[in-house]
């Protein structure tokens, strides 16, 4: 377990043979959509332009940032979008989907843009490399938590684009009527209003019909006359007597920022920590680690918080338990067919323990291929399992045959002719099993994301798995019957027996003057 998770990386879903990229656009709170479009529209063709050699298509969203239905860093709003890059094959097959995604980000931002590129992994949405929901019941005690832990995150080599779950709302403009002043030019607080609404966000007086479709009029200031809050001052208000009235002489302008969300975990004020990883520096494992520690060193000087996984990590867990729960009746299947096969509970074990023998060949193939051990990899080495115990099966059969044909051949004698004997079965039948696997695995013909770490392991496991195999299961053989030997010489050493059919046994036993049996001892004479 330390060849395969010691010196390899674990990620759950590599991005393996990347064909789609997504970058997700943020710009400060309150911009229109339009504005929103126009500067993604500036951010697709500057990527046109810098990347259009590998570059099949590029389609860009605005106000919306989501790839799928149960996107998880799915967000909506004017101010937000995303672009759809999709590559040709030659940057599917020869690019890293980290080489290609350090290559995005050099490409020329708009000003006031905020992207963020990933590749569209081929797996379900995980959500972020790191991401940690912090609770308390005490509002400064989560601020001043969550402040440290993503300092840390920040000064951390390989992680990048920290960012806290803070969701303000947008600046308010806050229109203070003066009623005195109102009533004395008979203006309702309503009509004051309305007339505000109208003027910021426009009305619709009427419609026409252009080319069968109904078309709204709206009626609105130009977008120079209401750009500032000084604006608000030369709006004017019809009186009752029909003079028109300056805003400012009626009511006051004040701006507030907007407010904060406040987000709830179990009854409990939240905050959710989310970062990305450089795969090529650090592992998304890795990284929630270093932040699992950080938040225990905390949690000394902050007892009121409390630290939930989610994003990767919480998937990680999911899949790594139901792989666990898959291995264990896998197991117990392959374990009950072989009882019933040999009719011995312990032989079975002896072929059983031949399955760890294929993790060292599947963990050195992925350390020298340079792959990370993902839940595909994990899916081939339970498959590995039916298969590497098909050499095991062949030997310890052909050992119980020949004890049977030879009983009088010493144990060693047969431990080495049927290894021998057998050598050419146990091979061959291997080879071919390899053998079709390992085009698949090396991509020999055409290549398959999802099939390629699942072959490489059963390939190179069951390699390693069938020459070991070789070796421990005659030892093992060995090493078992020595100890049933051991066993029955013990038990039937401290055996009790007597004479005269008290204590039936099959070696007679000679007696003390007193009459108590002395185990062990042959009789010389009956009598």
């Amino acid at each position: 377990f330390y060849m395969m998770f010691g010196m390899n990386k674990f990620i759950l879903f590599p991005a393996d043979q990347t064909e789609v990229y997504i970058g997700r656009v943020e710009l400060p709170k309150g911009t229109s959509l339009a504005e929103t479009d126009r500067k993604i529209a500036q951010l697709s063709q500057s990527i046109a332009g810098d990347m259009g050699k590998h570059i099949k298509s590029i389609v860009a969203q605005s106000g919306v940032s989501q790839t799928e239905p149960m996107d998880p860093q799915a967000k909506k709003g004017d101010n937000v979008g995303f672009i759809r890059i999709s590559v040709d094959d030659y940057a599917k097959d020869n690019i890293t989907s980290d080489d290609f995604r350090r290559d995005l980000e050099k490409v020329a931002v708009p000003v006031l843009v905020k992207v963020n590129f990933e590749a569209l992994v081929n797996g379900p949405p995980v959500g972020k490399a790191v991401n940690g929901t912090i609770r308390s019941s005490n509002p400064e005690e989560l601020n001043h938590a969550t402040s440290k832990l993503m300092a840390f995150l920040s000064a951390t080599p390989g992680i990048k684009n920290v960012e806290a779950n803070d969701i303000y709302g947008d600046d308010r403009i806050y229109v203070d009527i003066d009623e005195e002043a109102a009533s004395r030019f008979g203006l309702s607080i309503d009509a004051i209003g309305s007339v505000v609404r109208s003027s910021v966000s426009g009305i619709r007086v009427s419609n026409v019909d252009l080319n069968n479709r109904e078309v709204d009029i709206l009626v609105e200031f130009n977008p120079q006359a209401r750009d500032q809050i000084t604006d608000l001052n030369a709006i004017q208000i019809m009186d009752a007597r029909g003079f028109l009235i300056p805003l400012g002489k009626l009511a006051s302008f004040r701006e507030e920022s907007g407010k904060p969300q406040i987000n709830r975990y179990d009854f409990q004020r939240a905050k959710t920590i989310t970062a990305e990883v450089d795969g090529a520096v650090i592992t998304a494992m890795v990284a929630n680690q270093r932040l699992q520690q950080e938040y225990d060193r905390l949690k000394v000087d902050y007892p009121g918080i409390s630290l939930i996984f989610g994003g990767e990590e919480e998937s990680t867990k999911e899949s790594m338990a139901s792989l666990f729960n898959a291995l264990i009746l896998s197991l117990i299947g392959i374990f009950g067919l072989l009882v019933f096969l040999f009719k011995s509970y312990l032989r079975p074990l002896i072929i059983m323990s031949t399955i760890p023998l294929g993790l060292v060949g599947f963990s050195i193939a992925f350390f020298l291929h340079g792959r990370p051990i993902s839940f595909l990899a994990l899916i081939g080495v339970i498959g590995l399992g039916g298969i590497i115990v098909n050499s095991g099966i062949v030997l310890i059969s052909f050992i119980d045959d020949l004890k049977k044909e030879k009983p009088d051949m010493p144990m060693d004698d047969i431990l080495v002719k049927s290894s021998g004997l057998r050598l050419r079965a146990v091979v061959v039948s291997s080879l071919t099993t390899i053998s079709g696997l390992l085009p698949t695995a090396y991509g020999i013909g055409g290549s398959d994301a999802m099939l390629i770490p699942m072959t490489l392991a059963m390939a190179w496991g069951l390699t390693s798995g069938t020459l070991l195999t070789l070796i421990w299961v005659p030892a093992a053989y060995g090493i078992l019957e020595d100890m049933i030997l051991f066993v029955e010489r013990v038990t039937r050493r401290f055996k009790p027996a007597t004479i005269d059919g008290y204590a039936p046994t099959d070696t007679p036993v000679s007696t003390g003057n007193d009459g108590i049996a002395l185990p062990g001892e042959l009789l010389e004479n009956s009598e």
